[in-house]
């Protein structure tokens, strides 16, 4: 991999994504739309890798930029660019599925045959299942982010065959650590948020560096166009991190059991988390002592 395109690369994942390429002395092209009013965070974000001479800004919404010209020299895309939870409810759907599907669709076309697309997808792909959960059981998503993501799976499995695009597709539990975002239930109760929200997700979490390493994993694979979860292959790992929090507000929302098999992810992409809940956590809290003690200086 030499010049990457992430979209979404000021977001939190994509952010985290973008530091580590850097670090690999790859190229990288962020696209992300910085928004018109103030936003400490992405400016903070941008300031840390903006002072790269391998990074460079598109602040534009992918489907305004002239993706033919921009990924011209690009080996691997890096899809990580969507709507969240806060904006992919019930009544915002068919509005939902035009930004994230109609923009992979748009990103897909224009990849050169050459490049590799990354997809970031998620385990809502699966609905509410018992029992354990490979990349083969059915989908049957019961979000909205769910249907739209399961549906920009099938737009890229059905259009990178047609052109011959090699892909992967990574299927994320709730990544947590770091800039995680303010409507996320971890970050809530660390900035103290009395009635946190509770993740779109509870099925698993998984500390946004390993998240990283599966990106890169799936990305100098050899064996292409396969669809991965990831898991930290630990049963019930999200309530476990709310108790490590010390919040007993907090309950199983389902007696349902269900467990996400690691199998795949582990012997064909080579992936095993290497960080521990006490100690993503820890870093997780550790951050935001630091962020908010910058906001106090500043």
């Amino acid at each position: 991999m030499k010049k990457a395109l992430v979209t979404g690369g000021l977001g939190f994942i994509g952010f985290h994504l973008v530091q580590r390429l850097l670090m690999e002395g790859i190229e990288v092209i962020v696209v992300d739309e910085m928004p018109q009013e103030k936003n400490e965070v992405q400016e903070e974000m941008w300031m840390r890798i903006g002072r790269n001479d391998l990074a460079t800004l598109l602040n534009e919404k992918v489907e305004n930029i002239d993706l033919l010209s921009v990924l011209k020299d690009v080996d691997t895309i890096f899809h990580l660019a969507a709507q969240t939870s806060s904006d992919s409810k019930w009544p915002k759907l068919a509005k939902v599925i035009e930004n994230n599907v109609k923009l992979t669709k748009k990103l897909v076309k224009a990849i050169p045959e050459r490049a590799i697309l990354i997809y970031a997808s998620t385990v809502e792909v699966y609905g509410e299942r018992p029992g354990l959960i490979t990349e083969r059981t059915p989908t049957n998503p019961t979000s909205a982010y769910g249907i739209t993501k399961l549906a920009s799976e099938r737009l890229i499995e059905n259009e990178c065959k047609e052109r011959g695009i090699s892909y992967s597709i990574l299927r994320l539990p709730t990544i947590y650590g770091p800039w995680q975002r303010s409507d996320m239930t971890y970050q809530q109760i660390i900035l103290g948020k009395k009635d946190p929200e509770i993740d779109r997700s509870t099925l698993d979490v998984l500390y946004v560096d390993d998240c990283i390493e599966a990106f890169l994993l799936a990305a100098n694979l050899h064996q292409k166009n396969e669809i991965f979860q990831l898991t930290s292959g630990q049963e019930e790992a999200w309530y476990e991190g709310i108790r490590l929090l010390g919040c007993r507000e907090i309950k199983k929302k389902s007696k349902i059991k269900t467990t996400l098999s690691s199998d795949k992810s582990t012997t064909l992409l080579g992936f095993t988390p290497q960080i521990t809940l006490e100690k993503g956590l820890a870093k997780q809290r550790e951050h935001v002592k630091q962020w908010q003690n910058q906001q106090r200086l500043s």
